[in-house]
């Protein structure tokens, strides 16, 4: 019963820095941008595109939604559009701006919980992202739980404390747009499965992850899709890797199908979008290709003021080095600039530290391995990278720095074992 207090203690603590900013470890101008950001005004824009009409108007899209008198800019129109979500008003759609990339499908349950329920706008929205922030603290509470089982719970307690300043792990929790819990799903699920059962039954494996990724597209679409791949791969070669053509084998083919299924049925969702919005199929495949291979460019500049970041474009390193510096932690609370690149430092520290002690060797070469999920991003969507420097320092956490945090872990209760 005590462990139980506690984990509920870690879900509270974790959801009330995620929606409210509790304890201030989110800069403050940072975490009232987060409340209501571009992108999230597009999930307002469809819920009051539905409540103009139906659920699929428009494709069901998420959009900007334009009335008389509006504004010009996604952004300006989007704010006017949210300030009236919260007053209950319903202005006449004069227009309406889809957002094509991803089907949108958050913004539709929502637009469903709306008309369903009916309740106060300010409500719905309070409703949309208590759930988000709940969800995700319940799936870091459940890492931490498996810590506690794979280790012990003071190891966990340690893991606990130095996730919680973390804030960019945070910042977007509560967001109906990002739903950031969702980048968790396939790699918390997996931990507990393989801690549970050594031999696990693997169709039901195959049908469980082709689902989760299934609620990966729906709510975020091929936002951050190989940060996404390679984090949930991250439990079976941690729990079943071995150096054989057989592992291999298993491995490719079992994830294959868990990708392969929810990916079809959501282009094809997304394409019957397109479909019923214009008529013509073509082009949403011409979309998705222009997409793919914009987010991909480099096409991207610097200012002549920002001359080093031009010579490391040249080297591909420009975008790496702009993610190692920035501050994972509250300058507020720490006076001087804290850069990614400590935590780094700290992981190379602490990782031979438990290699030489032969603390779980196994951990800290999978940790090493997962940075490649966030590396995979950075290097493969770099312009992607380049714009959205407001969101992208979070998967650096799916789940490369959430593992480093555990191998610091790890050794701090190690030196506290010796000390007594």
């Amino acid at each position: 019963m005590k462990k139980e207090f506690w984990f509920l203690l870690f879900t509270l603590l974790f959801f009330l820095n995620t929606q409210f900013n509790a304890f201030h470890l989110i800069p403050k101008e940072k975490f009232e941008y987060s409340k209501l950001e571009e992108s999230e005004t597009l999930v307002i824009g469809k819920i009051m595109n539905s409540e103009h009409g139906k659920i699929m108007d428009d494709g069901g899209f998420t959009g900007t939604y334009y009335f008389k008198d509006s504004g010009n800019g996604r952004s300006i129109v989007g704010k006017q559009v949210y300030e009236k979500y919260i007053r209950n008003e319903i202005p006449e759609k004069t227009a309406y701006d889809p957002y094509k990339t991803q089907i949108g499908g958050q913004a539709i349950l929502y637009s469903l919980f709306d008309k369903a329920f009916g309740f106060d706008n300010v409500i719905n929205l309070e409703i949309f992202r208590i759930f988000n922030s709940l969800s995700l603290s319940i799936l870091l509470t459940l890492f931490l739980y498996w810590v506690s089982q794979k280790f012990n719970f003071r190891v966990s307690a340690i893991t606990f404390l130095l996730l919680l300043p973390n804030y960019w792990l945070f910042l977007y929790g509560k967001s109906s747009w990002w739903c950031n819990w969702v980048y968790f799903l396939p790699f918390v699920y997996g931990l507990l499965l393989f801690k549970k059962n050594k031999s696990p039954d693997f169709r039901k494996y195959i049908f469980t992850l082709s689902f989760l990724f299934f609620l990966k597209f729906w709510f975020t679409g091929f936002e951050f899709i190989t940060v996404f791949l390679i984090s949930s791969s991250i439990p079976y070669i941690y729990y079943l890797f071995e150096n054989k053509i057989s592992f291999y084998w298993n491995f490719i083919w079992r994830h294959f199908i868990i990708l392969a299924i929810p990916l079809l049925i959501n282009i094809s969702f997304l394409l019957y979008q397109f479909y019923f919005l214009t008529g013509n199929i073509q082009t949403g495949i011409y979309h998705l290709k222009d997409a793919f291979f914009r987010r991909s460019s480099s096409e991207y500049f610097y200012d002549q003021s920002q001359n080093y970041l031009i010579l490391l474009k040249k080297f591909h390193l420009d975008i790496i080095t702009r993610y190692l510096g920035n501050s994972f932690i509250n300058e507020d609370f720490t006076l001087i600039k804290i850069p990614f690149a400590t935590i780094l430092f700290l992981g190379v520290v602490c990782s031979i530290y438990l290699y030489i002690k032969n603390i779980d060797r196994r951990l800290v070469f999978t940790t090493w391995f997962s940075i490649a999920a966030p590396f995979s991003w950075f290097i493969l969507f770099q312009q992607h990278a380049h714009i959205h420097k407001h969101i992208d320092f979070f998967i650096w956490y799916c789940p490369f720095l959430i593992l480093i945090i555990l191998l610091i872990s790890l050794t701090l209760n190690s030196f506290l074992k010796t000390l007594k």
